[in-house]
């Protein structure tokens, strides 16, 4: 093992005898040890301790105005819990009693007074080879745990990448941008910051929302790229486009895959419950739910082969109307605020870099 550097380990002694303190201090002198820092006051030990950051902290017990159990509450707090800095109590009473108490208050090892010279110098020695152990174990935990979110940015962003390729696959036959999908997420995104979402879910959606169509790409052409109004049999096989997404979307442990396919199964879901899957109020979850506006409202302000465009202050009103009926109440009424805060920004296109960034 290679050796301590004696001349980078700072010592701090905690004693009320000042002539302990001097024999302490030429004691490790001798042994090497040049960064000493002595008080013979114990209520400057904490003040001290943050202005140092010893290595080592040598306490005597029975001091006046404050004792050693006193200095190691005070020093405790200190210590990052990650950390290990000995504390060596010195004192001539170490009775079972105080010593038990000493070690739940923080004490690692003892010596009795009066000294031994070696005694010291090898217990210090020992202390402060188990303190440059454990940092050691600490530098090789952190590596590893730096590792491991690299490792598992990498995988993430590789699940954004197909997400991404998902997306632009569903939309590919009638919108080779994807802006529909795109614009779906950034509108859902911002609904639920409205809503007041965590970050990571408001981030997670903003990412999963585009997939709400992933299950056209199981629809036949004639249903898809159909041109003029859809008759009844048209919207049958349409809806089926929510099933298809959600089994393309199973079966994964992934929370965005999760995610996602809760929205493809549920964007089609009415308040009401006459929905694709009537499903009702709040059985349709939230993602579902918010999906299910910043969709409709893509629809109604971009025109498509069985329909014209809506203005803005259209759409504002049929989402009015809607509330309660086809869309969430609550959510409703924020994106109103919504569309009164973004106006015509809100129907701008977004882009897979802007979503998945």
């Amino acid at each position: 093992m290679q050796d301590l550097d004696l001349s980078s380990i700072k010592i701090l002694l905690v004693d009320d005898e000042a002539h302990c303190t001097k024999l302490m201090e030429a004691l490790l002198k001798q042994a090497g040890y040049s960064r000493i820092t002595a008080t013979n006051d114990a209520r400057q030990a904490a003040q001290l301790f943050q202005e140092i950051k010893p290595d080592l902290v040598a306490l005597d017990m029975r001091m006046p105005h404050m004792d050693g159990f006193e200095v190691m509450r005070q020093l405790k707090p200190m210590i990052p819990n990650d950390d290990y800095v000995p504390i060596l109590i010195i004192t001539g009473e170490l009775d079972a009693p105080t010593k038990h108490k000493a070690l739940a208050e923080g004490a690692n090892d003892f010596i009795n007074k009066p000294v031994d010279g070696t005694e010291v110098v090898l217990r210090i020695k020992n202390q402060l080879e188990t303190r440059r152990l454990h940092q050691q174990v600490r530098m090789h935990n952190q590596h590893l745990e730096a590792q491991v979110r690299l490792r598992t940015k990498v995988v993430e962003q590789t699940q954004l990448d197909l997400l991404n390729r998902l997306v632009l696959a569903s939309e590919y036959r009638h919108d080779v941008t994807g802006a529909h999908a795109w614009r779906v997420g950034r509108v859902s995104m911002l609904l639920a910051e409205m809503k007041g979402l965590p970050p990571d879910q408001v981030d997670m959606l903003k990412k999963t929302a585009p997939l709400h169509d992933v299950g056209k790409i199981g629809l036949l052409d004639s249903v898809i790229m159909k041109v003029g109004a859809y008759d009844e049999s048209d919207w049958e096989a349409m809806k089926l486009h929510t099933k298809i997404g959600s089994k393309l979307l199973s079966d994964s442990r992934a929370p965005l895959l999760i995610m996602a396919r809760e929205i493809a199964l549920t964007h089609h879901e009415r308040w009401d419950g006459t929905g694709y899957h009537r499903l009702k109020e709040l059985q349709t979850p939230l993602p579902g739910r918010i999906v299910a506006l910043a969709d409709a409202f893509d629809v109604m302000t971009h025109a498509c082969s069985y329909k014209a465009s809506l203005t803005l202050s259209e759409a504002r009103v049929e989402i009015e109307r809607q509330a309660g009926k086809q869309f969430d109440p609550e959510l409703s009424q924020l994106f109103l605020k919504l569309i009164d805060r973004e106006g015509e920004a809100l129907m701008a296109n977004a882009t897979a870099v802007q979503l998945f960034a």
